[in-house]
């Protein structure tokens, strides 16, 4: 067996195993427990959105059965998405799947509440509350996802420019736009 080179060290097969079984288990348990938060978050929302069990006082709305549990869960597996990505991560210097977790999260939330908002289990009419909720998580989740795009559209863009200028061809690469109003070097050095 020969060991796979990353950035001048050598990897042995065993240990990229490991880090790929790890990071595969990772990302399983991340998606696990979004999916899990969301159910949580079904179940409490057809019964009118707040419970509570247990304690010293009287809950006027129990919580659907297994909540806690599921709720427990769902920050065991979020553990388990953070430490096992970053380690499988950092072994292989693969990229962090980590990242894709936030929006992963807040849209899936944020569907949930545009749903119950537009067509509520409770069978009342629109419910702004949940609706405010549903645009702003969706806004929270499709930003960063927007960003990237932003960049890597950046990104590519500068490696078509570099890879054309390595090849001797002459490429115009557009200057950046000058904000109305902003003044040149020159200008402000009253040239």
């Amino acid at each position: 067996m020969t060991a796979v080179p990353v950035d001048g060290l050598a990897l042995s097969p065993m240990r990229r195993a490991t880090a790929l079984v790890v990071l595969g288990v990772s990302v399983a348990a991340g998606g696990t427990a979004i999916t899990m938060l969301s159910l949580t978050m079904r179940s409490v929302t057809e019964i009118g959105g707040s419970c509570a069990d247990g304690g010293p006082y009287v809950s006027a709305q129990a919580c659907p059965s297994g909540t806690g549990t599921a709720l427990l869960l769902v920050f065991a597996g979020t553990f388990v998405f953070v430490i096992g990505t970053l380690w499988a991560g950092s072994v292989l210097h693969a990229p962090m799947p980590l990242w894709l977790s936030w929006p992963a999260l807040f849209l899936t939330l944020g569907w949930n509440f545009l749903e119950d908002g537009v067509d509520p289990p409770m069978g009342e009419g629109i419910v702004v509350g949940f609706v405010v909720c549903g645009v702003l998580f969706v806004l929270m989740g499709a930003t960063p996802l927007l960003i990237w795009a932003s960049v890597a559209r950046g990104n590519r863009r500068t490696h078509r420019a570099l890879d054309a200028a390595r090849a001797g061809a002459t490429t115009t690469v557009p200057a950046p736009r000058r904000q109305s109003g902003a003044a040149t070097l020159d200008e402000e050095a009253g040239r």
